[in-house]
């Protein structure tokens, strides 16, 4: 029974992976998983995928015709477009206490943006946006408050910051397109849930959990040239916000101990705007 409720698990979380939107950090179980004075070392991996919506987005247009400049700027209604993540990290964990641990992340992102970013023009179609392999860190801690028999309830906080420049350059529609999108992001989770050991190898976790990110400090823009027949040379600048995201989302996931020191996590979390897959390979000692 316990092995065919594992399975079920794990086919409803490849099942997802089809169609879900990939986002956040891994979590894995919401309680204390190393005793007082143990470490852990291990690796996280998650792609992603979220949803975002582009707010305050203004386009300042220059033409040049026989040296003579004019200028002339416009808004666009808001509009959403997909940001993919891949995110690898390096981590450390300690045990304070029996049930409290704390532990660090260390890695790298790499952002890529698909849909338009600059939705005007004749380049206004849909391309894609190659992120650079920017730097990736951040800390938590777990806590377990209740532990008995099989069942233990815990809650989980964790921050991280991460960057990456994705570019774009070529011709669109007769216009020359050079584009740029800075993303500086900071995610922070904070989740309470039980965690219950099905067998001595195998657990399942999960709960509520609140979401938040925030993209402030973004840079986003782009510029287009072109010059017609008539020798009239058009110069389009554009830049946009990215409205934060708080939200409360829900996760589920097992831990599976592969051998007596080394455990492997899975897990899938939904928001309204993301879900994600994330992995975790731990080795406490």
């Amino acid at each position: 029974m316990q092995k065919k409720l594992l399975l079920i698990i794990v086919f409803v979380l490849v099942g997802l992976i089809g169609s879900a939107a990939f986002a956040l950090d891994p979590m894995g179980p919401p309680t204390a998983g190393l005793s007082k004075g143990k470490f852990g070392l291990g690796a996280d991996y998650s792609h992603t995928r979220m949803k975002l919506k582009m707010d305050g987005y203004e386009t300042v247009t220059t033409i040049v015709l026989d040296g003579v400049f004019s200028e002339s700027s416009s808004k666009v209604a808001p509009f959403k477009v997909k940001l993919d993540m891949d995110k690898v990290y390096g981590n450390i964990g300690y045990g304070i206490t029996d049930d409290w641990e704390v532990f660090v992340r260390l890695g790298g992102m790499s952002a890529d943006w698909s849909d338009n970013l600059f939705p005007t023009g004749s380049s206004a179609s849909a391309r894609n946006y190659d992120g650079d392999a920017g730097f990736a860190y951040g800390f938590g801690t777990k806590k377990t408050f209740y532990n008995k028999d099989k069942l233990e309830i815990g809650a989980l906080f964790q921050i991280s910051w991460a960057e990456s420049t994705a570019r774009f350059h070529g011709m669109r529609g007769g216009e020359d397109v050079s584009e740029t999108a800075k993303l500086k992001l900071t995610e922070m989770q904070i989740a309470v849930g039980p965690t219950y050991h099905l067998t001595e190898k195998v657990s399942i976790y999960g709960g509520p959990f609140w979401h938040y990110a925030n993209f402030g400090s973004s840079d986003i823009s782009g510029s287009r040239e072109e010059t017609t027949e008539q020798d009239v040379h058009r110069i389009t600048k554009s830049s946009y916000d990215i409205d934060n995201l708080r939200q409360f989302g829900l996760y589920i996931g097992s831990e599976v101990k592969l051998t007596k020191s080394v455990f492997y996590c899975i897990e899938y979390q939904h928001t309204p705007s993301a879900d994600a897959l994330a992995m975790n390979l731990t080795w406490k000692f």
